[in-house]
């Protein structure tokens, strides 16, 4: 009983994430000298740049001039990490129950988190869109702002 309360929980967790995550769209927005300064959610785009909400409040707009780049999504490694730390986690408190059965179990999910995590992880790094280089180029900000404009609309 207590087994498949576990499954049930880790399988609702794993297919509500995706759905919880598609509602925003989350940037990063590197300056023009190639470092990170902004990250947050995008709220909407105009011709002069961009305006991303950050813990709950909208931030001014980051002109297009001052951005030399924008990356989309997280990170590959936190894909990993989530992936293969849910295995391990509920692998791990199923071996400490000292019983046969869940042992087994929890050998195989922490077994599956090790190899799973990974493999994730490197579908995500492939799969990463790529970076928009806009370098302070109104020509480029324009293009890829209609990607941005995309991607607020879904």
């Amino acid at each position: 009983m207590f087994r498949n309360r576990i499954f049930f929980t880790f399988a609702f967790i794993l297919l509500m994430t995706p759905i919880a995550n598609a509602q925003h769209v989350f940037v990063r927005v590197y300056n023009t000298h190639n470092q990170k300064f902004q990250k947050g959610y995008l709220q909407h785009t105009s011709d002069s740049g961009i305006v991303l909400i950050r813990n709950g409040s909208e931030s001014g707009e980051i002109k297009y001039t001052d951005i030399y780049k924008i990356r989309m999504r997280r990170s590959a490694g936190l894909t990993t990490l989530v992936a293969g730390g849910i295995p391990v986690v509920a692998g791990s408190a199923l071996i400490v129950r000292n019983n046969n059965w869940d042992n087994l179990t929890g050998l195989v999910l922490f077994i599956e988190g090790l190899i799973i995590g990974p493999v994730a992880g490197g579908i995500k790094a492939v799969l990463n869109p790529k970076p928009m280089i806009i370098g302070g180029n109104y020509q480029s900000w324009m293009k890829y702002k209609q990607v941005l404009d995309q991607k607020l609309a879904h």
